[in-house]
């Protein structure tokens, strides 16, 4: 459905997914409540119990007798924060999304300006400054930061930040899965959108010190390297397994060439070493790496219809502009792979 840009909608969705981590929900939902109102719009909160909150779900119910506009989305088991996210997306009723933690991370005075700046952009991430808690914590935040920047050459400074505010087109187009919500930004900007950050301030009670477990930043790190392979080479997949592919198989030829030069020159017995079966290993294994990239191509090439490179923003008509539509047909490339994975079959 095409829609002009000075007919937005005024209402504001507030998607809130809880997980392992939550704050007293009423506390929190009433500071929420409180400062999002000065905006003078319509508010609707989306609760995603990501799993088996039966406390959290209590107190909602309670909240949604006395009138409160909230909608619960209970999850069967736990699917993370991705699955959960695409889940309330589905059920948002208004043009404006904003997504919270179920704790407090930022002063919930200054949400209103996270959201306000969403005017000139289409995804507005929030960073914690000043920053009040621990050194500790503070390290974790730049060594990611540092990761994020070198492999994706953005200049995101507190992805770990769950305060994103976006227009429901983006919510549209970008697909999350696995553990990739925290880089929503990243995929948006690698679809065109306009993406900035905004400092607000840090909250004052999130101040305790927290050590993630050593697997969890390792699969924090597998992820970065699944985002940085996404923007950079899946529509372009023979540039990584085409170089990847001939660097391996032309290290193998030369290292034959070089054993072929020792029996041949140098009167070596090639026999009883193992080197030569290394060198053929390393040829074979380029040439299969090298052949996965062209399969890849060619089935970008078959699929080409179906997966446009490209994304519209605006379409001008009779001099009016029109937002690009969200629904599913439109004829962006993210948008095309999420109607397909929709309709797929469960299981």
């Amino acid at each position: 459905m095409m829609m002009s840009r000075s007919a937005e909608g005024r209402g504001l969705s507030v998607v809130i997914v809880v997980t392992s981590r939550y704050d007293d929900t009423e506390t929190v939902y009433g500071a929420y409540r409180d400062s999002l109102q000065r905006l003078g719009r319509r508010l609707e909160f989306i609760y995603v119990l990501d799993g088996p909150f039966d406390a959290v779900k209590q107190c909602l119910r309670k909240l949604q007798q006395h009138g409160e506009p909230i909608r619960i989305i209970q999850l069967n088991r736990v699917f993370g924060e991705a699955a959960a996210l695409s889940a309330a997306f589905r059920h948002v009723s208004e043009d404006t999304i904003l997504i919270l933690p179920a704790f407090q991370q930022v002063e919930t005075d200054d949400l209103p300006e996270i959201v306000d700046a969403l005017r000139d952009c289409d995804v507005v991430t929030a960073r914690r400054w000043p920053r009040t808690d621990s050194a500790f914590n503070r390290l974790q935040t730049n060594l990611f930061a540092g990761l994020v920047r070198f492999f994706t050459r953005t200049g995101f400074r507190d992805l770990g930040c769950n305060v994103r505010a976006l227009r429901r087109r983006v919510a549209d187009e970008v697909v999350l899965y696995g553990d990739q919500h925290r880089f929503l930004p990243i995929l948006a900007l690698n679809q065109g959108f306009r993406v900035v950050e905004r400092d607000l301030r840090q909250s004052r009670s999130e101040q305790a010190v927290r050590v993630s477990a050593p697997g969890t930043c390792f699969r924090r790190v597998i992820d970065l390297l699944t985002v940085f392979f996404i923007t950079k080479f899946i529509r372009r997949p023979m540039r990584f397994y085409g170089l990847t592919g001939t660097a391996t198989a032309g290290l193998g030829g030369a290292y034959m060439a070089f054993l072929v030069f020792q029996k041949l020159v140098l009167d070596m017995p090639l026999a009883d070493r193992p080197a030569l079966l290394l060198a053929a290993l390393l040829v074979v294994l380029g040439a299969q790496i090298f052949f996965m990239g062209l399969l890849g191509e060619l089935i970008i090439y078959a699929r080409a219809r179906e997966l446009p490179d490209y994304a519209i923003d605006v379409v001008i008509e009779g001099g009016e502009p029109i937002e690009a539509s969200s629904d599913p047909a439109s004829d962006t490339v993210m948008t095309a792979m999420a109607r397909l994975k929709r309709s797929a079959p469960p299981g």
